[in-house]
């Protein structure tokens, strides 16, 4: 079983309580694994890939705790919306999520200069939207994606929720595609503002983000749940998207856990990565079994600039620059990660 998460959310009166948010698990399209169809031109269009990405089947940030399981794509043309309720709705204070996203290419996204368009967030009500049962339209901390300034780039944003100009406000950098993300997104309901993050440090406290109050619908008295969309059937809107690690609660630190909730630096036995701060061109990398590695090297965007399998105890990295580098490695079936100074 994969991606079973505690949402611990906060009420007014001090209460905690514990929500499980079972995104992803299983095999097939999301609406046999706990996912409602609830808008689109057809269902079962968002299904849930066993093909090899980042790390076995899914996405990978450095610093983050281990991803694990698979994860799901939306795909340019198709036009879906499902929802997923909460455990237990929420009515008040801070909610945040998280995720980990790939933009595969810039094929069926919008161009610069336009508002672009969203495909995660939080939701009022869920279900199918049929009757008795009412409709499923009202959403909040609007995930967004448009082309960058540069080609083969994105821009991602965020949207409070509808109305008004509805302008969504978005980070200031060209992201490369073909390149993991990890986002993470705040609504707040007493001032009705969406606050978004890209890239930011696993653990680390929370720091001001690009905030968005432009929607001008009112605040919702309730979130119960969170929604996937597919938006452009056949026209600029969504694209192709990867999205995986969902997470959600009511603290930055609940939704950015650092890699000691998952893979452990102990994981690999005698791991000993060396010279660090790095000053020359070469990296070892040593452990008791010294046998082949898998060596991945992540930027502090969150780009992989090198993978290389090796059965030698040093790479040559001088295609790094100065900066600070994760340093992914797998042995013999385990992995590990370590933090890297170039200077």
């Amino acid at each position: 079983m994969k991606k079973i998460y505690t949402l611990t959310l906060l009420m007014a009166a001090g209460l905690s309580f514990g929500q499980t948010f079972d995104a992803f698990t299983g095999t097939g399209p999301l609406t046999a694994n706990g996912w409602t169809h609830h808008s689109g031109s057809a269902s079962d269009q968002v299904t849930i890939l066993t093909t090899s990405s980042d790390s076995g089947n899914s996405l990978y940030y450095p610093g983050l705790a281990a991803s694990t399981g698979n994860r799901i794509a939306i795909a340019a043309g198709n036009n879906e919306d499902l929802n997923k309720p909460l455990a237990t709705p929420v009515t008040e204070g801070s909610v945040y999520y998280s995720a980990l996203i790939k933009v595969q290419n810039t094929t069926g996204l919008n161009e610069n200069g336009v508002a672009g368009d969203y495909f995660l967030g939080f939701t009022v009500n869920t279900g199918n939207g049929m009757a008795p049962n009412p409709e499923v339209t009202a959403f909040y901390g609007r995930l967004y994606v448009k082309k960058g300034t540069a080609e083969n780039t994105v821009n991602i944003g965020v949207l409070n929720t509808s109305g008004g100009t509805v302008a969504p406000s978005y980070v200031a950098t060209n992201f490369a595609v073909n390149t993991t993300l990890f986002v993470v997104v705040k609504y707040e309901f007493a001032t009705n503002t969406a606050t978004l993050w890209v890239n930011p440090t696993p653990g680390s406290t929370e720091t001001a983000g690009t905030t968005n109050a432009t929607g001008s619908s009112a605040a919702p008295t309730i979130l119960g749940g969170m929604f996937i969309r597919e938006g452009g059937n056949g026209t600029a809107g969504t694209g192709n998207i990867e999205i995986d690690e969902l997470r959600a609660g009511t603290t930055f630190a609940g939704v950015t856990p650092t890699g000691t909730a998952g893979v452990k630096e102990s994981a690999i036995a005698g791991l000993k990565v060396y010279p660090n701060p790095l000053t020359g061109n070469i990296l070892n990398i040593t452990s008791n079994a010294n046998a082949a590695k898998t060596v991945a090297i992540y930027d502090v965007l969150g780009k992989q600039v090198i993978n290389t399998t090796t059965s030698n105890t040093s790479i040559n990295v001088s295609s790094l620059t100065s900066g600070v580098y994760m340093v992914k490695i797998t042995e013999e079936g385990k992995t590990a990660t370590k933090k890297l100074v170039v200077q």
